[in-house]
């Protein structure tokens, strides 16, 4: 069964299922909790248990088409850029009143609910308040805070937490290559999502960056200007490296198009999406960068505030260098170090808005500097 083959989330999985036994089905849901725990992978296995004869089967042709959303009554609508267009909603309108082409139900998983502009949450509403009998919504979000209140009424709210860290480290070591230290470290560092603690295991590349930025952070006590500039370069290099490795991939693809197998005016056409969709990914990965090595900086700075308290290695996030935290807890104050983290949420929040990455760095860096080592 495809529910079971999703990890966690077990009160979230139970509820679904027993509706679709009994024929409970709701018109409308909305799955919210943090982003990348899983909310998007219920919704699609939720809508194959709809349509499938065995409840989710996971191995029938059914299943198999709604997991690789192929199948013609199932619709996914993602973000094209940083928001849902409107002109997305009004064909979900439209095609929400047309019959199931080959099942008795149709579903339409709209995946970051929240970026609906607010004309589009409108639209979507109009149809969540008289709904023909045979669809499904699933609404996914991060932050229901930003949808219409009246659209939070009509939809029955399913939520997602963090999945507890022994059942995720227990399937990491049984879907990954993985030792269970690694694990462990992967797990703390992730805290509990699912989306990013597998990132952490398929690419390596991130344990090696949080390395160096904790490298890094370490050398600021003796560092001159100079010295953290070109440190806050290097970790610029490391945020950039799977942006660059992003282009070529976008490149590889556009220059598939010139095959002679599509006409110019198709290849043109196409050339122009993966443009611009390449140059929204360029910036969603950088960010993402960026984020991540602010947090590695807040992390090794959280966990010298928690030695400094008391000491408990099982706190730790970087439990893995316990023995560089207690060396240097000992020389950093308490009221400094919430300043500096304080400093970093500032700067993550700054990377959301655009602020050129190493700029953000690199100010990072130097506040940090003046702060615990002037």
């Amino acid at each position: 069964m495809l529910f079971d083959e999703v990890v966690g989330h077990r009160a979230a999985k139970s509820s679904l299922q027993r509706a679709v036994e009994q024929g409970n089905i709701n018109h409308a849901y909305l799955f919210t909790g943090p982003s990348a725990v899983g909310k998007f992978i219920v919704a699609r296995a939720f809508a194959a248990a709809l349509l499938c004869p065995d409840n989710g089967c996971g191995e029938c042709n059914i299943c198999r088409r709604v997991i690789t959303e192929k199948h013609p009554d199932v619709t996914v609508v993602r973000p094209a850029g940083k928001n849902i267009p409107v002109e997305k909603i009004r064909e979900i309108r439209l095609d929400a009143f047309r019959k199931p082409i080959e099942s008795d139900i149709k579903v339409f998983i709209i995946k970051n609910a929240e970026r609906m502009w607010e004309e589009g949450a409108s639209t979507l509403l109009k149809v969540l308040e008289e709904p023909p009998g045979n669809i499904v919504f699933i609404l996914v979000t991060a932050n229901p805070g930003a949808l219409l209140p009246t659209i939070l009424s009509r939809c029955q709210e399913i939520r997602f937490t963090r999945i507890p860290p022994d059942e995720l480290k227990e399937h990491l070591l049984s879907t990954r290559d993985i030792s269970p230290d690694r694990a462990d470290l992967v797990v703390r560092l992730t805290g509990g999502v699912l989306g990013r603690a597998l990132d952490w295991c398929d690419e390596p590349w991130r344990l090696a960056r949080r390395d160096n930025v904790i490298r890094a952070t370490r050398a600021l006590r003796r560092a001159d200007i100079n010295q953290i500039l070109e440190m806050a370069a290097e970790l610029f290099r490391d945020v950039r490296a799977p942006v660059d490795e992003l282009v070529s991939r976008y490149k590889e693809k556009k220059d598939g198009l010139a095959d002679g197998s599509l006409d110019n005016g198709t290849v043109k056409s196409l050339s122009k999406n993966l443009d611009e969709e390449c140059r929204r990914e360029q910036v969603k990965e950088e960010i993402r960068g960026v984020k991540e090595v602010l947090s590695t900086i807040s992390w090794w700075y959280r966990d010298i505030l928690i030695w400094g308290e008391g000491g408990d290695a099982a706190l730790l996030i970087n439990r893995d260098m316990e023995d560089e935290i207690a060396s240097e807890s000992g020389f950093l104050g308490e009221w400094d170090l919430l300043e500096c983290m304080d400093m970093i949420g500032e700067s993550m929040r700054a990377a959301e808005q655009n602020v050129p990455a190493q700029l953000n760095i690199e100010s990072t860096m130097l506040g940090i500097k003046g702060v615990l080592y002037a």
